[in-house]
């Protein structure tokens, strides 16, 4: 995915994080027949709290006239990115299926 932005919040974001991410939200951009414009992940640690819910993921992904969102909180980084990530998923399988959806009634409408 060409137009991915990842930031670190209060923390600092390795290579290893950043690839992670990368491969995870790649795998978004290669079944989705939509084309996604821009894709951004923030990364945060809050450092208020000593244990817990302390990871916490936000993702959102525009496409054309459209921006999704989701976030996460978890016991660790990746685990927060992997709970957040099927979160978005479904919002951009549900706005594919329904774009496909309008493009097939369309076009029969047409050929009746």
């Amino acid at each position: 995915m060409n137009n991915l932005i990842i930031t670190g919040k209060d923390f600092k974001l390795t290579p290893s994080l950043k690839a992670y991410v990368s491969k995870k939200m790649g795998k978004l951009d290669e079944f989705s027949s939509v084309r996604i414009l821009e894709a951004k992940v923030e990364l945060d640690v809050d450092h208020n709290q000593k244990s817990g819910l302390i990871y916490r993921t936000e993702m959102s992904v525009q496409l054309p006239g459209t921006i999704f969102k989701a976030g996460q909180k978890a016991y660790n980084m990746r685990e927060a990115i992997d709970l957040c990530l099927p979160k978005l998923t479904e919002q951009v399988m549900k706005y594919k299926d329904k774009s496909l959806t309008r493009k097939k009634g369309h076009h029969q409408h047409l050929s009746e």
